[in-house]
């Protein structure tokens, strides 16, 4: 069963210059540590338990060696940097593997994962897999963690982010068919459709969990969504942030020097300030 928003991943060629991006943004950022079996390591910007993962490849032969898995994060990082996936967390996965594949999808998993801190722990999960990868897809991977909450914050705290963001309030995508976009969360995950607005120049369905967001929108005429799909292909389109003070933002953002825009109350940060990826910032 899904029960909340995890994690949001950015794709990172050079994980030293995305984390001083991300400290430029008015972000605490902390070394995550390292996944064995992947080949990768990571920089974490913890909220709560939800939380933004900067991912680069540390040893492409091991990341290679798992596939697909491995070679599509490789093949985006080598022409490209920014929103890659993300992961919606949930219990007992069963389920939607088999609503996965009642759709003929190809589903890996649940298999277990680690991550090493650079403290010395453990944390572990199992992941579920759609499709034959993760990465620039319309749709999550699926994650069961193993370790307790209370140790996951423990093992990387809550930061005290300058630039006053609290929270992931949504994630929108981009698709090619809105009816094969939205599949996946009726059909498979069992989500239910909730009001919201559709982007400009695009058809969009939204669906919520506790505190989150996640709209699915198809291109209808010219706008930011049709860009991204003609430059991206499917795929995660736009991070949106929640922060207790956004005037605080924008001068943490002013007083940094990071170019962004703002629009009816939201700040939109430059993509290229943020390796890459598309922000926007809202009033929590």
């Amino acid at each position: 069963m899904i029960e909340r928003f995890d994690h949001a991943v950015i794709g990172v060629p050079d994980l030293t210059e995305a984390m001083d991006a991300f400290h430029r943004l008015g972000f605490e950022v902390a070394i995550g540590g390292r996944h064995p079996s992947l080949g990768t390591r990571n920089a974490i910007v913890r909220f709560g338990l939800d939380y933004l993962e900067l991912l680069s490849v540390e040893y492409p032969d091991t990341a290679r060696s798992r596939g697909a898995f491995g070679a599509d994060l490789l093949s985006f990082l080598e022409q490209d940097s920014g929103l890659v996936g993300f992961v919606l967390a949930g219990t007992g996965l069963e389920k939607e593997a088999s609503g996965l594949r009642g759709l003929g999808m190809e589903v890996e998993g649940p298999f277990e994962m680690d991550r090493i801190h650079p403290r010395g722990g453990r944390l572990e999960w199992h992941l579920l897999v759609p499709g034959s990868s993760p990465w620039r897809k319309p749709w999550p991977y699926l994650i069961d963690w193993i370790t307790a909450e209370n140790e996951l914050l423990a093992w990387d705290p809550p930061g005290g982010h300058a630039c006053r963001v609290e929270s992931v309030a949504a994630i929108d995508l981009a698709v090619e068919d809105l009816d094969d976009g939205i599949a996946v969360y009726e059909r498979a995950f069992g989500m239910r459709l909730r009001d919201g607005r559709p982007l400009p120049g695009a058809a969009s369905r939204h669906y919520r969990l506790p505190g989150f967001r996640l709209g699915v929108h198809q291109p209808v005429g010219s706008g930011a969504v049709a860009s991204e799909l003609d430059r991206r292909g499917p795929g995660p389109f736009r991070l949106v942030l929640s922060a207790g003070d956004i005037a605080a933002t924008a001068r943490t953002l002013a007083r940094n020097r990071v170019p962004y825009k703002e629009t009816r109350g939201a700040i939109d940060i430059d993509p290229e300030a943020a390796a890459g990826a598309r922000l926007r910032i809202i009033p929590a």
